[in-house]
């Protein structure tokens, strides 16, 4: 039986005004670190979804696992082109750990949320 559990987004249609999928992810355990993976899958041909690059900061992929040091908040996000047209997005961590992650599509320069591409923790789907 596997220590880690994947929450996920379900699929989200994108918006048209949404160029980005950011994925928030705060460590609120003050004394430890851990070890997250996040993926952004392309759901558009609606069979094999595709995997799209995350990225942090400055357009740098993220090497998973992240590990998110204690106290400290992760923004990821992945592009999403007009080709995109559903999506998801799955968050991969220990189970029991203070690791809260909130989603949300973002729109092109001044950067509004979305939404109708918002997920908060509390809404995300337990798939394991």
């Amino acid at each position: 039986m596997s220590d880690k559990v994947t929450l996920s987004t379900g699929v989200l249609t994108r918006e048209p005004g949404t160029i980005t999928a950011v994925i928030n992810l705060a460590n609120v355990d003050k004394d430890d670190s851990h070890r997250i993976t996040v993926e952004v899958l392309d759901w558009s041909s609606y069979s094999d979804p595709v995997l799209l690059p995350v990225l942090i900061g400055d357009n740098v992929p993220v090497v998973f696992p992240y590990r998110l040091a204690g106290n400290n908040l992760a923004v990821m996000y992945a592009d999403l082109d007009e080709t995109v047209d559903l999506y998801e997005i799955r968050i991969i961590s220990h189970k029991h750990k203070k690791i809260i992650a909130n989603c949300f599509g973002r729109s092109l320069p001044p950067y509004t949320s979305q939404q109708g591409n918002t997920v908060l923790q509390s809404q995300l789907i337990k798939i394991n």
